[in-house]
């Protein structure tokens, strides 16, 4: 398993180091929030095909707002799950 470098960018050694030993312990709780945020993130896209939400006259700032929640969802999602890279 490998944690991302933005965890421990700017770290001393030793908070990096306990930072990777939290992260590793929290796979089942970083695999579950990581599901939650993907459903919640597919419920924006659904809900953003809504025909009812095409008769608002804020449509285009509603769907700017929607594409920014699903893109912060999408960060967060890439930040606690398992990583290509390795940390030394």
């Amino acid at each position: 398993m490998a944690l991302k470098t933005v965890w421990t960018a700017g770290l001393e050694k030793k908070l990096a180091d306990e930072m990777r030993a939290n992260y590793k312990e929290s796979l089942v709780m970083r695999r579950r929030l990581a599901k939650m945020l993907a459903d919640k993130a597919d419920a924006s896209v659904k809900n953003s095909r809504s025909k009812l939400l095409y008769d608002n006259p804020n449509w285009a700032l509603l769907q700017a707002d929607q594409r920014g929640y699903e893109r912060a969802l999408s960060e967060i999602i890439e930040l606690i799950s398992e990583s290509e890279r390795q940390i030394s």
